[in-house]
């Protein structure tokens, strides 16, 4: 979720008039992920680099993306969004706690996305000011459709419904200030390096390794 309008004013989620949490499923799916594949793969790589010799900075490497997918899940987990007769407050999985005066909130608007599989849509949505800023996204495939209408119900401000699906680039084209800061270009260009150099890092490793035996 993306946010161009946002104050950072805490909010007691125990007093909240409704308060909504990622899916019990997705929470669970990622678990399960991390516990069957990911750390398996991890002990793998580290198990096979200790013979050829750099296992240190093979372990130093997969070290440093454990605690990054550990870091993700325990964001997670602790993601809401919170709404109380005055404020809304919002902590996303990869950004900011954020809080707003709920007298911000003017319109939102309910669409529904797909990706390259066009049958496969999911439901999204997007709050505006009275000025057509930006306040927060929310994804279906994060929060649930049980949450949006939640949302959508307790905030109770003019809703609009867009009834013809429509790509995810077609979706932020038409409101480019709903992209949050992982979608746009430059955090493309920076996962793409950081990924090229642990890669990277990791085949050097190996070859020197080999080269010792």
């Amino acid at each position: 979720m993306g946010a161009t309008t946002a104050r950072a004013t805490p909010l007691d989620t125990s007093t909240a008039d409704v308060v909504i949490r990622p899916r019990a499923a997705l929470v669970r799916s990622t678990a399960l992920s991390i516990g069957f594949s990911a750390v398996p793969i991890a002990v793998a790589v580290v198990w096979v680099a200790v013979p050829n010799g750099p296992w240190l900075v093979v372990g130093a490497v997969v070290g440093l993306f454990t605690l990054a997918v550990l870091v993700a899940f325990l964001r997670l987990r602790s993601s809401f969004v919170a709404v109380d007769p005055d404020r809304v407050a919002i902590r996303g999985v990869l950004s900011a706690r954020r809080s707003f005066s709920r007298a911000q909130v003017h319109e939102v608007v309910l669409a529904a996305t797909h990706g390259a599989a066009v049958d496969r849509t999911s439901r999204e949505l997007v709050a505006f000011d009275a000025n057509g800023e930006t306040l927060f996204r929310m994804r279906g495939e994060v929060w649930g459709d049980d949450g949006i209408d939640r949302l959508v119900d307790t905030l109770d401000v003019r809703t609009t419904r867009l009834a013809r699906p429509m790509s995810t680039r077609e979706f932020t084209r038409r409101w480019p200030g709903i992209r949050a800061w992982y979608e746009r270009p430059r955090a493309y260009v920076l996962v793409g390096g950081v990924t090229a150099l642990a890669v990277g890092g990791l085949l050097v490793a190996e070859a020197v390794g080999l080269a010792r035996r």
